[in-house]
């Protein structure tokens, strides 16, 4: 983008007549004008630093830059290490509305959706300026609204709808909607984004949402509804377009430089760059998923569970989990080797260093690796250039493939799931039904927040039985010293209370009773 963090950064600077932060002694400036929401919107360039600005969100640690992460941790998948107590309660099913992770979603979430409602509002109003960036931003800005919405609608299902009416008559503090008509509006508005946003952009903006962007996510809520004929039509709008093409390798939607250059896979990211000055705006995802020994924070941390779902071969294990003697390019931390450590291959070479994962590194045995990468210099830092996916082609193959297969039976989604297994070089399978698909999405979005929204999507529709899956104890790696312990024993899923977390006791608060509180809870 020319480049899309450094003119989130020019608006940030442009904004000192609000928060003063790019220059060095703020107070000594003089006053050169006073703006407000509806005077700032003059011309192009504002239009456009505005609309750079409701992208800033997805940068923020506690919203889609990580916090979000912590609901798949309810999963199967991910063990949620670390000294977070209320992302342990939310894993181990057991939220409650005082939890700051579950506070966290809500104000960013809107704080997304406010900036997209100005835009929205604002962007005609702009006496002149060119047709097509005019509709481009009311695209984006459409489309970031419905994401917000449409994640919020997945954690706590009925929320407030506060829209361009509320903005305009200062009437923020409403009741909750219910949960179809949250998709609907999600729905609306990303029909809107499909009829405004192009279908590519140059080099000098890449990272903004396209028309494939908002025909993805609308596939994907469409599934969420069970209408698996929109499902398929938008779906397949993007699989049939080349400029959504699946990356040649696996691996390219994980590595920097490549990202960005040769992939046409990554519908929706956080476009993070590494720059002197990018300061805040970088996703913090490596820095949570990545080793504590390695200048992470080491949190998410795959079960033997997930790591045994992988069919021999498959070359998405090695690009999705890290194991105990594995290395990463550039990795250039050194770890003293210990007593519990040297077990098989560091047997015998205690208090010697290395720059391989040890057993004592991880609870599990297991880190993930997608949002892992290190400076090609070898100064051993975390590589943010590496662009965090939140929204990739192959979900979508897979997202027909299932609506396929719920509308005609087993075998009718084969082309799509096939086109995700032979690009890493597995065998064709033919008649697959609900098992195989359920199979290849776990394995081809491993780590990638999708897991536990399918499966309580699945347990609606009486796909599968997630009693069956949260009583099976969490454990960690046979290898010594883990020896296949348990980490996290059998849990209870409780209906309909889990399929969504409680409401933020401080929003309800802050209502002062308007919105009430999920059943349950």
């Amino acid at each position: 983008m020319n480049s899309i963090r450094y003119k989130l950064l020019s608006l940030l600077c442009l904004s000192t007549v609000l928060i003063g932060s790019c220059v060095k002694k703020p107070l000594d400036q003089k006053p050169t004008g006073s703006y407000t929401t509806a005077t700032y919107w003059r011309n192009q360039n504002d239009v456009i630093a505005n609309v750079l600005g409701i992208y800033n969100i997805l940068y923020t640690e506690d919203w889609v830059g990580h916090a979000l992460y912590t609901y798949d941790d309810q999963s199967d998948d991910i063990y949620v290490a670390g000294d977070h107590s209320d992302f342990q309660a939310v894993g181990n099913l057991q939220a409650d509305p005082s939890l700051q992770v579950i506070y966290y979603t809500w104000p960013f979430a809107y704080e997304q959706v406010a900036r997209a409602n100005n835009a929205i509002i604002y962007i005609p109003k702009v006496p002149v300026m060119d047709q097509a960036i005019r509709d481009r931003s009311m695209g984006e800005a459409y489309f970031l609204r419905a994401h917000a919405y449409f994640i919020l609608s997945q954690i706590y299902g009925e929320v407030p709808l506060i829209l361009e009416n509320n903005v305009l008559t200062a009437n923020y503090n409403v009741a909750k909607s219910t949960l179809d008509q949250v998709r609907t509006q999600v729905e609306s508005d990303l029909l809107k984004a499909v009829s405004l946003l192009p279908e590519t952009y140059d080099a000098a903006d890449k990272g903004r949402v396209s028309k494939g962007t908002a025909e993805g996510l609308l596939s994907k809520l469409y599934l969420f509804e069970d209408n698996f004929s929109k499902a398929i039509q938008y779906g397949t709008a993007v699989t049939s377009d080349p400029n959504y093409a699946l990356s040649a390798n696996y691996t390219d939607n994980f590595t920097p430089g490549i990202q960005q250059t040769t992939s046409t896979e990554l519908l929706f990211a956080v476009w993070n760059q590494n720059s002197e000055i990018s300061g805040s705006l970088q996703s913090p995802m490596s820095i949570y998923f990545s080793p504590r020994p390695w200048q992470g924070w080491g949190f998410h941390h795959p079960t033997q569970n997930f790591v045994d779902e992988f069919e021999a071969g498959d070359p998405r294990k090695q690009a999705t989990v890290l194991s105990v003697g594995d290395s990463i390019p550039y990795q250039t931390n050194l770890v003293t080797i210990s007593g519990t450590d040297a077990v098989q291959m560091f047997a015998g070479k205690e208090g010697q260093s290395t720059g391989r994962m040890l057993p004592s590194m991880s609870t599990t045995g297991y880190y993930i690796r997608k949002y892992t990468a290190y400076m090609p210099n070898g100064d051993g830092n975390l590589n943010f250039d590496l662009k965090q996916p939140l929204l990739r082609t192959a979900e979508i193959y897979l997202i027909v493939a299932e609506a396929k297969i719920r509308a005609s039976g087993a075998g009718a989604g084969d082309a799509e799931i096939n086109a995700v297994r032979q690009r890493v070089g597995l065998p064709a399978i033919t008649g697959a039904g609900m098992p195989q698909l359920i199979h290849e999405k776990r394995v081809e979005l491993g780590g990638e927040n999708v897991r536990w929204q399918d499966l309580l999507r699945w347990d609606k529709d009486q796909i599968i039985n997630l009693d069956t899956i949260v009583g099976k104890p969490k454990k960690a790696s046979p290898l010594p010293p883990y020896n296949g312990a348990v980490i996290i024993p059998a849990r209870t899923f409780q209906r309909p209370k889990d399929y969504f977390m409680p409401i933020p006791q401080k929003i309800i608060d802050e209502s002062k009773g308007v919105i009430k509180q999920n059943p349950n809870y």
